[in-house]
């Protein structure tokens, strides 16, 4: 299956254009993995037309001690819900000392090529 989708900036997150002035794009495995990592940047009910889609951070990470087995499920429940993605497995670790999470998200496609997410 190509998926292809718009090329996004990585430093503004933001569409881009290409030498011809058009609007960028990407193909797979790259588009798999920024629609991935999009879907796990998205707020619990910020999706207007499906409020069940995104990530709990108000409700039960932000703010809280959620613990790294729930960021890592939700994380994977919420790449597990693009059709084109087969498999997601995520790591997170959060510094004692500094208190911040990162992380890394390994997923496989339906072609079968791999991706890593670094969080």
């Amino acid at each position: 299956m190509l998926t292809k989708s718009l090329l996004l900036n990585t430093d503004s997150w933001d569409i881009t254009l290409d030498g011809s002035g058009n609007l960028a794009q990407t193909q797979n495995p790259y588009a798999v993995a920024q629609d991935v990592a999009c879907a796990c940047k998205t707020f619990l009910g910020e999706v207007w037309y499906d409020t069940t889609l995104g990530i709990p951070y108000y409700q039960r990470i932000l703010g809280h001690w959620p613990g790294t087995q729930l960021i890592n499920t939700k994380m994977q429940s919420e790449a597990l819900k693009l059709d084109y993605v087969q498999s997601a497995t995520c790591t997170t670790v959060i510094g004692k000392q500094d208190r911040i999470a990162s992380g890394v998200m390994t997923i496989t496609d339906t072609n079968y090529n791999q991706s890593t997410i670094n969080f």
